[in-house]
């Protein structure tokens, strides 16, 4: 604002600056845009990431520190991290946005990382296993040595007590030993304590070699719970979850019973009556890639379970699926139904198993009834020895190396933790951080940076001198001047006096200037109302040209934008019944009218949040380019003719036909008003479908003319879905020839006919004329054999290999296939007896004409 004389501008308390709706949910737009970009890591992908990649640095430095001691190389290992820590660090900086991200090389870098990794722990393996045999054969010589000092340790026990008391070792004490050598207690001390921890024994008297070999023997160690809530369940239950498929009675449940502890321990109970699984799985715990790891847990179950199932389901770092490799701890166990029992399996992890989670699966019942699979103490531990169960608890943990203290707890997806390395220090909460003492110091020779604080009410009625004060945002306590990050300055009271304000926002009831330029217009006074949390004007004019206009009432909030070549309204409801609020959004665009309904997360009266992604249930555009598009189950067009009383048509967002309830047709008519196609919609189905035209339906065409045409002159098949031929029902059939499939390739059991079996049967049938009930005088005699589906007592016999059914075994009629070749059977026999007959008759006639010529003589 420029001025030609000293002119103050006073702003009042109506001076708060409107917040930018507009870029709030362009914002958001391109938060969700970046979700769905396979160049950028989104906020979300970051966030995970940068979990997942302080488990690996963890883990990285632990196999660092182990591998030092044991003399292995790191080389590879070191240089593969230090190129994947590079490439992190840039990506994870700024955890608050979206970046550009090179998957190709992430993924180099993390199999590489991988490999390099699985060689170390798999030389490291070896090691272990190399010390575990010589510790065993130290153990062995130790326990002789113990036996030759035993004398010598017990004359000189009160020295030796004294100085380990003390902490110190005589060293003048010399004792000679059997081989006449000599030994001070101090060197006996230096040399023994070389193989175990001083904390581990009383006095050097009590060293055996049970001892020295409960520190040499994996088998007696206690090797932590890798799982978390592995029994002491509770309810609500935590850190097991019911899986959402499977049985549809499906429960996960916490209960006691009689074989576990009398009763008094907690179980987890899976049960269906279903023949379909329940399955429930542990929370997630980190792995280490091709390393062996023994699994053991009790479980008993009801006599009808058909068994059980128990997976250790892994993913690599990065995954965002459930699991990348499955290993089977148990397939179809089949436990006790009358006591609880312990089962141990032992496994190897594989290159890529980072992280992963126990699933266990209660197959399902054998009889319908109620089965149930009851299971505690579940423990994954490293090696490949089972030892005694402890309980895994949360996923807590202390860890040092040589160079790193890490000490972590998480519950709930809650991480807290303390890394302490050389030269960095981390304290991370993902709740509330509470330094509390009567003074906290901060040493440091540069800035303490503190990216937000409140100070609350401890600067009352006291002076903050300082030389500069630097901050984002400044104001009093009782709010009458505050400067926000912008450098927006709202005051109840300001004169400024010269000078001028280079495109200002000025919210104020009085302003006196010759010329304002590139400001913000509010109309009327703040809305007053209960919903107006952001403090919207009636109508605001932004320097960028936008016209919003906005109103409340008790159901709802409303708002309209206008800038260049848009135009956005906005609805947003003020009840719900859940946390979910009704919304509806509508933006012109130029070449675009869309039409948004959905809902909100929660109440927005800031119209922050836009009707769209998985927030959008229904949505109409009408486009000069792309025609109407319908989305959404609630969308449709409906046709209502010339009446209002139901008798429409509606089209579905799916392009559906829906009628309405007093329809009758739908149909198609060309141009003339001839009928093409009536579709018959009635809801009583008195209404056909009727087609006026030949309907060709691919070889397959139908005419006007009752004719069925194979176009392609192609035989016409007559087939049952689930394969074969189907029967025909007809009245007169015309053919020019009737062919019967008798091909020899598609028969079994082929044996030659006995004729006089057959022609026996045909001579017993009963041959009747008669006429059909629908016959008329006119219609001729027919003669046939009679299928008697009236009588239970046959009148008619017709053997039973001469009658049809149908697939419901119903009498159908004469199988006249059979009956023909049974009648040539006949045939075939009648002719083989006049044969028969022929040859008598010529014997006969032989003896006659013999006889006769004897008559004669």
């Amino acid at each position: 604002m420029a001025e030609s004389n000293a002119t103050q501008v006073i702003l009042t308390d109506d001076g708060i600056k409107i917040i930018n709706a507009q870029n709030t949910a362009d914002h958001a737009a391109s938060g969700v845009a970046n979700l769905n970009d396979p160049n950028l890591m989104s906020v979300i992908e970051k966030q995970t990431q940068a979990s997942h990649y302080a488990g690996l640095t963890s883990q990285y430095n632990v196999v660092l520190a182990r591998a030092k001691e044991a003399s292995i190389s790191t080389t590879a290992l070191t240089t593969a991290y230090t190129n994947l820590n590079t490439f992190m660090t840039a990506i994870l900086t700024d955890t608050t946005k979206a970046s550009d991200v090179d998957r190709a090389t992430y993924k180099r870098l993390t199999d590489a990382y991988n490999t390099a990794l699985s060689k170390v722990q798999s030389n490291l393996d070896d090691y272990v296993n190399n010390e575990f045999s010589t510790a065993s054969s130290q153990a062995v010589v130790a326990d002789s040595n113990a036996t030759v000092a035993k004398s010598a340790a017990d004359s000189t026990g009160a020295l030796a007590e004294t100085a380990f008391e003390n902490n110190q070792i005589t060293s003048q004490a010399v004792t000679a030993l059997k081989d006449g050598s000599t030994v001070t207690i101090a060197e006996l001390a230096n040399g023994l304590s070389t193989k175990v921890a001083d904390s581990d024994y009383e006095t050097y008297k009590t060293q055996t070699k049970d001892l020295i070999a409960s520190k040499a023997s994996k088998s007696e160690a206690n090797n932590a719970n890798l799982i978390p809530y592995s029994s002491h369940f509770t309810t609500p239950l935590t850190g097991w979850t019911l899986m959402n498929w499977g049985a549809t009675d499906r429960k996960l449940l916490v209960t006691t019973h009689t074989f576990y502890q009398n009763g008094t321990g907690a179980l987890l109970y899976l049960n269906t009556a279903q023949n379909g699984t329940a399955a429930a799985g542990s929370n997630r715990f980190p792995l280490l890639p091709n390393t062996t790891y023994t699994f053991q847990f009790k479980a008993f179950a009801s006599s009808n379970v058909v068994g059980a199932n128990v997976y250790l389901l892994s993913r690599a770092y990065g995954s965002t699926s459930d699991y990348d490799a499955v290993h089977g701890l148990f397939k179809n166990l089949v436990t006790s139904p009358s006591q609880i029992d312990q089962y141990t399996v032992t496994f190897t992890t594989g290159a890529n198993d980072n992280e992963g989670y126990i699933r266990v699966d209660n197959i399902g019942s054998n009889n319908s009834a109620s089965s149930g699979l009851f299971f505690t103490e579940l423990k994954l531990e490293l090696g490949d020895t089972a030892t005694s169960y402890v309980y895994g608890g949360q996923d807590s943990m202390i860890a040092q190396t040589s160079d790193d203290v890490l000490i972590k707890v998480s519950k709930d997806e809650l991480i807290d933790e303390i890394n302490v390395q050389a030269g960095s220090t981390l304290i991370s909460s993902s709740g509330q951080l509470t330094l509390s003492a009567d003074t906290v110091y901060f040493d440091t020779k540069k800035p303490v940076i503190i990216p937000s604080a409140n100070l609350d009410t401890v600067l009352v009625n006291k002076t903050l001198t300082a030389a500069d004060i630097t901050a984002n945002t400044f104001s009093t306590n009782n709010g009458t001047f505050t400067v926000d990050k912008n450098g927006a300055i709202t005051a109840k009271n300001m004169t400024l006096i010269g000078g001028i304000l280079t495109s200002p926002t000025i919210n104020t009831s009085t302003i006196n200037g010759s010329t304002i330029n590139g400001t913000t217009f509010n109309a009327g006074d703040i809305i007053s109302s209960t919903y107006n949390t952001s403090r919207f004007y009636p109508t605001t004019i932004t320097p960028a040209g936008l016209v919003a206009t906005t109103g409340f009432n008790s159901m709802d909030g409303l708002r309209t934008e206008m800038s260049a070549g848009s135009f956005v309204t906005k609805y947003r409801a003020v009840h719900s019944s859940s946390n979910q609020y009704e919304a509806y959004d509508g933006v012109f665009s130029g070449n675009e009218l869309a039409l948004n309904s959905g809902f909100t997360n929660g109440i927005d009266m800031g119209f922050q949040q836009s009707v769209s992604g998985n927030q959008l249930t229904g949505q109409v555009v009408l486009s000069p380019l792309n025609g109407i598009h319908l989305w959404g189950s609630t969308q449709s067009i409906h046709f209502s003719g010339l009446q209002m009383n139901g008798t429409g048509i509606t089209m579905n967002s799916y392009g559906n036909i829906l009628a309405d309830q007093g329809s009758t047709w739908w149909r198609v008519v060309d141009f003339n008003g001839k009928e093409i196609a009536n579709f018959g919609t009635d809801v009583a189905g008195s209404n056909a479908i009727k087609f006026n035209r030949e309907l060709d339906i691919g070889n397959f065409h139908i005419n006007t003319g009752h004719t069925f045409t194979s176009i392609d002159n192609g035989a016409i098949h007559f087939a049952m879905g689930k394969g074969g031929t189907v029967d025909i029902y007809a009245g007169a059939v015309h053919y020019t020839s009737l062919v019967k499939s008798s091909l020899l390739s598609v028969k079994q059991n082929v044996q030659k006919a006995d004729t006089a079996y057959w022609a026996q049967l045909v001579n017993s049938i009963d041959l009747a004329t008669y006429q059909y009930k629908t016959d008329d005088n006119t219609s001729h005699i027919r003669l046939s054999s009679i299928v008697d589906d009236v009588n239970d007592t046959k009148q008619w016999q017709l053997p039973d290999v001469f009658i049809s059914r149908d697939e419901n075994g119903k009498l159908s009629g004469v199988d006249d296939s059979v009956l023909l070749n049974a009648t040539l059977a006949t045939v075939q026999q009648q002719q083989k007896e006049i044969d028969q007959l022929n040859g008598h008759n010529m014997e006969l006639e032989a003896r006659l004409n013999k006889l006769e010529a004897k008559l004669n003589g």
